[in-house]
């Protein structure tokens, strides 16, 4: 074999081993972020049984499950190390996002306020082995925004559920915290485009038009009950503070 011959075989045997190790890594991203979704899919079922269970269960719950969570991005960090970050971000996406909206929904029925990027940098902080705390991986502006914009669904779930319990001060602030989160996002969408946010806004304006549908009728159905038994809207105005 010439030497030019074994020179080109040479070159591209290196091109096929750097091919390989590409998409191997890249198949290594792809299955941790599915786990991450499957498992932050399952912190959102725990949480939405807030309506059923004790507020303290469920936290405990959702807490177990987010350390499995936080296990899976400390196996998917390492092959996210530097300028890899920005190279598979497109794969590790996906589960960050899933994982965004579920801690999303938890500060929202915990605290009623919208999880900010620090607040999600924070839940994703270890300590390294020089005692400095660190996030396990990067979170870019498009990740945080593409989160959040999930969660009108899960909190027009939980808004449905509050409604089968009769909790309308739930379904104001589900309603509340809605309208500001359009507003918000509105506001984004106006400074520049941000990739595939435009395909989450039908499930925005659809959820807060069922939410706005909601508590118009149950206003309309409180009013007509206090007059015509105004000690019913009394009893039931006291037994829901009981419950609280």
């Amino acid at each position: 074999m010439s030497e030019t011959k074994r020179a080109i075989l040479t070159a591209f045997t290196q091109y096929r081993d750097t091919l390989d190790a590409h998409y191997d890594q890249r198949e290594r991203v792809i299955k941790c972020s599915r786990d991450i979704t499957a498992l932050s899919k399952k912190i959102v079922f725990s949480l939405l049984r807030i309506t059923q269970d004790s507020p303290e269960r469920v936290f405990a719950d959702a807490t177990n499950k987010q350390k499995q969570v936080l296990e899976l991005f400390r196996k998917m960090s390492v092959e996210l190390q530097g300028s890899n970050g920005y190279k598979y971000n497109r794969q590790a996406t996906p589960g960050l996002q899933e994982y965004i909206e579920a801690i999303g929904l938890w500060t929202f029925l915990r605290d009623n306020t919208l999880i900010t990027k620090q607040q999600v940098l924070d839940t994703l902080s270890v300590e390294d082995e020089n005692g400095e705390v660190k996030p396990l991986l990067m979170v870019t502006d498009e990740d945080y925004i593409l989160g959040v914009s999930d969660l009108p669904g899960e909190v027009n779930r939980y808004c449905i559920n509050s409604i089968g319990k009769g909790d309308r001060d739930a379904v104001e602030r589900c309603l509340t915290f809605l309208r500001d989160l359009k507003e918000g996002i509105s506001f984004v969408m106006c400074g520049g485009r941000v990739r595939d946010l435009d395909k989450k806004i039908p499930t925005l304006d659809s959820s807060l038009e069922k939410i706005e549908k909601a508590y118009y009728s149950m206003s309309i159905r409180d009013e007509e009950m206090a007059k015509v038994n105004p000690s019913a809207v009394v009893a039931a105005a006291a037994a829901a503070a009981a419950e609280a």
